[in-house]
């Protein structure tokens, strides 16, 4: 290790210990911290009141050129295992390096150890469960934590400042928790190089000393004290759309859900119906829908009836410290710093509801880290109620522990009365009264214009604020370049060109590592090296006037104490860096990752699909090759057949196949996928008889690779759809209605799982498989009932990974908040377990994709 890794891991083993200490304070079950433990297997001790050692930590940095493997990991680990402590104490490594494949081998088998799967943490150690290094290892994690020193002791500064007596300005109180933070951290170190183990302890008197704050909790600051001038203030907090506000105006009359995964025909549901489930909740749809501001009118709503809902931002949570992202929840709304301790309270509340928005865009090490702590909660149901808010689903999903179904929800785009309703607003906000029908007129050329996109809140907004300005644009990254402009050109923010090119290298760079938010220290870092990218092809740029530039004009904003740096929207990070890779100011990232398909859309608005470009989504983010597709135009030269054929290798689960290509008479061109062994161009004679045996296809002069790669393996998913006629599940002699309908459930789950596996593209099985959701129902068969059409069972249900099916009188019903929906059993068992599993499987396939994609 370099000298200045070395002063940089010390300096980072300091400020967790900080945090740790502080933990100590904000824990009523512990007494006292250690540093420097036993053997150099511990790093920070946490005691309890009665002296016993009740966790460990092991702190370690990581240069960001290398990666933790499975026999580092198990070094470390080991050396802790045959401690006597680890006994009883649980133990965490943690890090702010990345850990290589075989180390989230190690992380995964360690997290199966905790929820009770013993296989594959014995197989990786070779020993039996009843191993005393097996048993030890059962209670370890390991959490990755990126965040600098800085942004460490800032967290510890904020948690300090809640606990601090009350000071004369909110300056004041920062400068208090800064000089603490300042004496707790000079102590540690002093603490640390003592000799004597019973002089490296320190007990939470000696910390709330050097902190200056009471050693106890106030009572003033307890969840139970708190929870009723939170709800006040909650019902009286404006909903607000940091981007477009009229988009909440509109929202809090009524904003419509739609519960994903229903059986037959898909209904809408009410916003609180997310606070009516007893297990976890997912909201998620695609970015600009109207997620946020749907949550901020949910917390409104939901105090005003008395139901206390907690608001977070994922890109504040720090690893191990959700309750600290529940207290940030408080602060937002009341307007001064919580303690931890007051968001744990909060969080063992049943009443309460904790929303995490943006859960599925913080990067992959944070979502595993959240995920460790939402495990033992929600698996065991108890506490605040869970509503995860994102783009992914599959995302969502992954952080929530594997036995739970969570009922999944998504945001239903404007509708045109909306749209109308919208444009009579901001009209009449503007002082000129509007007519309904001057209204439709100014609506029906923006639908136009947007298509699809209409229904997109932010984009339609966004489409309407340029209204009569200048000309219409024409694309959604001509939207995005024209409104931010118009923000530079309203806030007298100069050199917006500059200003655009720099945050697009900035969010390039941060969306390579999963995110979209970098704390101050990093951002400055991060815009001081676009700057001298700039400076470099000739761009004269100054950090400070950049920076100051995109704050005023509001394209970034700051959330939390810590002032963690984000977009003003998530998506103008996806624009700003799809932007920098089409002006070529940023290179492609080597690897894409599942929240980088609207960057390489934008960047394939701009400049086109090149061939780099095209291999890289079609391999990393294949689903998203057909809206992609859409953009390119490029010429096909005489190596177009070799490139589909490796598009479609990454698309298709045929894999022993080629692609030739031959130019028609009237300039078309006839792609057929066969057996061949070479991709090429051949004669039209020759294609057109190979293309009697093979799939094939007839496309535009101006198709690019890529399209044509997407057609045919949109032929290939319309084959594998096609089936003979199959009836319904008929009624045998002696069956009851719960063999009919578990017959039916499990020749469907057959079927689909069948149908995944042919249509996925290979290696992304799981994302698909996500989509469609849990192929198993608990469902209630209730009493039959006869009307002039005929007999109708009603059947209460929810998708479950298993089957769970009750035949009851009508007295029975799923637990109160459980139920998916209503329907009857008749219209479930009307389609064949064939007919229904398409339906599934094409649904989720279009979700991913392009709306009616596979409509034959």
């Amino acid at each position: 290790m370099s000298g200045v890794d070395t002063v940089r891991g010390i300096a980072y083993q300091q400020a967790q210990g900080v945090l740790q200490a502080i933990e100590v304070l904000e824990n009523p079950d512990l007494g006292a911290l250690r540093v420097e433990g036993a053997d150099d297997a511990v790093d920070i001790e946490l005691l309890g009141r009665d002296g016993t050692l009740r966790h460990a930590i092991q702190v370690k940095v990581r240069a960001p050129d290398y990666t933790w493997g499975e026999a580092a990991l198990f070094a470390v680990l080991k050396r802790w295992a045959i401690l006597p402590e680890a006994r009883h104490a649980t133990f965490e490594f943690l890090t702010d390096g990345r850990l290589g494949p075989s180390g989230q081998r190690v992380q995964q088998a360690l997290e199966s150890a905790a929820k009770g799967e013993t296989d594959p943490l014995a197989e990786l150690l070779g020993v039996g469960v009843d191993d005393p290094v097996y048993v030890a290892l059962g209670k370890a994690t390991i959490r990755q934590d990126p965040y600098n020193t800085g942004a460490l002791l800032a967290r510890a500064e904020h948690q300090v400042a809640a606990m601090l007596p009350s000071a004369r300005t909110a300056e004041d109180l920062q400068e208090q928790a800064c000089m603490a933070v300042d004496r707790l951290f000079r102590a540690l170190f002093e603490f640390t190089s003592n000799a004597e183990p019973r002089h490296r302890q320190i007990d939470r008197r000696l910390i709330a000393a050097l902190l200056g704050v009471p050693a106890e909790q106030s009572p003033a600051h307890r969840w139970a004290t708190v929870r009723a001038s939170y709800l006040q203030a909650a019902a009286l907090c404006a909903v607000h759309e940091a981007v477009v506000p009229s988009v909440a105006d509109i929202q809090v009359q009524a904003p419509a859900l739609m519960r994903q995964h229903e059986p037959g025909k898909e209904q809408k549901a009410q916003l609180d119906e997310l606070l009516n489930q007893t297990g976890p909740v997912l909201l998620a749809s695609r970015t600009g829908t109207g997620k946020s501001t749907a949550v901020h009118i949910l917390r409104q709503q939901a105090a005003e009836s008395g139901h206390p809902v907690i608001m977070a931002h994922a890109e504040s949570y720090l690893p191990g410290r959700l309750a600290a992202l529940a207290a940030d929840g408080l602060a937002a709304v009341l307007g001064e710093p919580f303690p931890i301790t007051t968001g744990a309270q909060a969080l063992s509340d049943a009443t309460v509801t904790l929303v995490i928005d943006g859960a599925s865009e913080i990067a992959e090490p944070m979502r595993r880290a959240m995920h460790q702590e939402l495990l033992a909660p929600t698996s065991a149901g108890r506490g605040a109620r869970l509503v995860l808010v994102g783009r992914d689903v599959a995302a969502l999903r992954d952080m929530l522990p594997s036995s739970v179904t969570p009922a999944t929800y998504q945001m239903v785009g404007l509708e045109h009365e909306q749209r109308v309703e919208l444009v009579e607003k901001a009209t009449a906000a503007a002082g000129t009264p509007c007519l309904q029908q001057t209204a439709r007129s100014v609506v029906v050329p923006l639908e136009k214009a947007l298509n699809d996109a209409a229904a997109n809140p932010l984009l339609f907004t966004m489409a309407l604020s340029l209204q009569g300005t200048q000309p219409a644009p024409s694309s959604r990254a001509a939207l995005y370049r024209a409104f931010i402009e118009q923000l530079a050109a309203r806030s007298g923010a100069s050199g917006i060109a500059v200003v655009r090119t720099a945050l697009g290298i900035v969010f390039a760079r941060l969306l390579n590592e999963g995110r979209r938010y970098a704390d101050v220290y990093e951002w400055h870092h991060l815009l001081s090296q676009a700057v001298s990218a700039l400076r470099n092809v000739g761009l004269p740029a100054d950090t400070s006037a950049l920076h100051e530039a995109a704050r005023r004009c509001g394209l970034i904003t700051a959330l939390g104490w810590d002032q963690t740096v984000v977009a003003m929207h998530d998506s103008f990070a996806d624009y700003l860096a799809g932007a920098a890779h089409a002006a070529g100011t940023e290179p492609l990232p080597k690897r894409l990752a599942a929240g980088d398909d609207q960057r390489m859309l934008f960047c394939a608005e701009i400049s086109g699909v090149s061939e780099d470009a095209a291999g890289l989504v079609a391999r990393d983010l294949p689903f998203t090759t057909v809206p992609l597709a859409r953009h390119d135009r490029r010429e096909l030269g005489p190596q177009a057949p070799a490139e589909v054929t490796a598009l479609l290798r990454c698309l298709s689960s045929a894999q022993d196949r080629a692609v030739v290509l031959s130019r028609l008479r009237d300039g078309r061109v006839l792609v057929v996928h066969s057996p061949r062994a070479e991709s090429e161009w051949i004669g039209e004679v020759s294609a057109l008889e190979l293309a009697q045996t093979c799939h094939a296809v007839v496309v535009d002069s101006d198709t690019g690779p890529l399209g044509i790669a997407t057609r045919i393996w949109r032929q290939e998913v319309l084959d594998c759809f096609r089936y003979r006629a199959a009836p319904p599940l008929c009624q045998e002699p002696g069956s009851t209605p719960v063999v009919l309908l578990t017959k039916h459930i499990e020749q469907t789950a057959v079927m689909a799982e069948r149908l995944i596996a042919r249509v996925a593209p290979p290696g992304h099985i799981g994302r698909l498989q996500a989509q469609v959701g849990p192929l198993g129902l608990r469902a209630v068969i209730g009493q039959p009932r006869q009307d002039a059409l005929g007999t109708h069972t009603p059947l209460d249900y929810q998708r479950a990974t298993g089957i769970d099916i009750t035949d009851t009188s009508g007295e029975a019903e799923l637990p109160s908040g459980e139920n998916g929906g209503s329907t009857t059993l008749e219209h479930l068992l009307d389609s064949s377990p064939a007919v229904t599993a398409v339906r599934r499987v094409r649904e989720a396939l279009e979700a991913l994709t392009i709306k009616s994609w596979l409509v034959p």
